[in-house]
């Protein structure tokens, strides 16, 4: 295959791979089972086909996006959990008349999402971001008939929509100010513009603080990942909060040091402070909880807090770290979801209560789902534990106050430890008065067991083996510099 070939093919399988789940529909009636075939296939081609880029690429679309080591690293987040979210989709699909558009949603997403992190225009980079959001919008609406999922696609319909005139309002005050929408170091200001230009960024701040889910921009969350179909949370869990740390990352590592020089606004700071609020009220909301699925949204908003902390650090390190972090949460967070839907649909478990003694009746997946919660508790040698370690040295490293933000971390960590061990102990162990079921092993379906077979290889071989990933991110990072 031609070399220049191979560097577009992600994106064109993905862009392709919309048209043809269409097409598919089109010219063969109850396709369910080929419909689902032909999405994993696809979103499994545009994984291995990102992964065999090579590292030196540098493709230029337009002169708004370019597909660098960064982009793809990012694609082949966005593509691995569009992997296991079509995966997953197959036993939600099937007793839906028109199956084809989830997975045609799932496949532009995931392409948008794939130019948010190539974009190098603030405008180019707003398009496809909302291209992207739209099309979650519509996952979390497709059971139209329940009221939980309407529900929940107009909360987070509402909170995006205000969240982007944020973004957009943030955008034309630094147009105003600098004359320029490029994501690049701003060299010319007006005179007196460096006021707007300190709004200007903490607007954009708080917009993607929205889509990242941190405190105070979190509530939307936990009634949206409530009330969306699973395969939907699943995929919004992982794939869609990293696309907003993917458009953070870029336009911080860019424009974050002139803002500094220029108007003297320490974003950093800010960061920090956002860091702080998110970790502590998502863990303490996430020990309230009744409700398993409410649990993981909350769980999702403290592990945003850890995540910030590499923004708040602002340095070529943290950056790479919050890069590796962003691929452990996403195998852990993902698996956890999905192994709480196999549950749902097969033992009817919502509470936290309904998992007592999930491990006699259900082992591989209980297994499985006590590995996943481990992880994201940060306990070794497990995936964000890995994460963790490296990004709590790295605020130490910083030195000054930076170590106190270690400090909360480790802390709450040790917090959130005390929840995740609530679920595992009913797994294992029940719940108070409830003797264990006279149940027998019940075989689980593929469509839940291979996705969490799946995230729980990764979870592991991520912890054991973080070498690989940890040095691709700062190859992806590093390839900013030339872009």
């Amino acid at each position: 295959m031609d070399p220049g070939t191979l560097d577009y093919s992600p994106i064109l399988v993905l862009l392709v791979g919309v048209v043809a789940v269409f097409t598919q529909d089109l010219v063969r009636e109850n396709s369910k089972t080929t419909l689902a075939i032909t999405s994993v296939t696809l979103t499994l081609v545009c994984l291995i086909s990102t992964l065999l880029v090579t590292t030196h690429t540098h493709l230029s679309v337009g002169g708004v996006f370019v597909f660098n080591s960064y982009s793809f690293f990012f694609t082949a987040v966005f593509s691995a959990s569009a992997l296991l979210a079509c995966i997953q989709s197959s036993a939600y699909t099937e007793t839906k008349s028109n199956p084809f558009e989830f997975y045609a949603l799932i496949l532009a997403a995931t392409a948008a999402m794939s130019f948010v992190a190539a974009a190098t225009n603030l405008m180019a980079l707003f398009v496809v971001f909302e291209a992207a959001t739209v099309s979650t919008y519509a996952m979390t609406a497709y059971s139209r008939r329940q009221k939980s999922s309407a529900e929940a696609a107009i909360k987070f319909f509402v909170v995006g929509a205000v969240s982007s005139g944020i973004i957009l309002y943030g955008i034309s005050l630094l147009y105003i100010a600098t004359g320029s929408l490029n994501i690049s170091p701003i060299t010319t200001i007006i005179h007196g513009g460096s006021q707007l230009l300190s709004v200007a960024f903490i607007l954009l701040i708080a917009g993607f603080g929205f889509k990242v889910a941190a405190v105070p921009f979190h509530m939307w969350l936990p009634d949206t990942y409530e009330g969306a179909p699973y395969p939907t949370t699943s995929f919004l869990s992982s794939a869609s909060k990293v696309m907003g740390f993917a458009a953070l990352v870029k336009i911080f590592f860019y424009m974050g040091p002139s803002v500094t020089a220029i108007a003297g606004l320490d974003w950093r700071l800010i960061f920090a402070a956002l860091a702080l609020l998110t970790m502590t009220l998502g863990n303490l909301a996430a020990l309230v909880q009744t409700s398993f699925k409410r649990l993981l949204a909350y769980s999702s908003i403290s592990q945003s807090g850890y995540i910030l902390i590499g923004l708040a650090l602002g340095s070529g390190y943290a950056y790479a770290i919050l890069l590796y972090f962003t691929v452990a949460y996403v195998f852990s967070k993902i698996g956890s979801f999905i192994a709480a839907d196999n549950f749902e649909s097969t033992y009817g478990a919502r509470s936290i209560t309904d998992y007592a003694w999930l491990g006699r009746r259900s082992p591989v997946a209980s297994f499985s789902l006590s590995i996943f919660l481990l992880s994201l508790a940060g306990i070794p040698p497990l995936a964000v534990f890995v994460a963790k370690f490296f990004m709590f040295y790295a605020a130490v490293q910083a030195g000054g106050a930076w170590i106190w933000l270690s400090v909360a971390g480790v802390l709450n960590s040790a917090l959130s430890l005390y929840y995740y061990a609530r679920v595992i102990k009913n797994i294992y162990l029940g719940v108070e008065n409830q003797p264990p079921p006279d149940a027998q092993i019940t075989r689980e379906r593929w469509s839940y067991l291979l996705p969490i077979l799946i995230a729980l290889a990764l979870t592991v071989l991520l912890g054991v083996f973080e070498g690989p990933v940890i040095h691709a991110a700062h190859v992806a990072i590093n390839s900013l510099g030339g872009a």
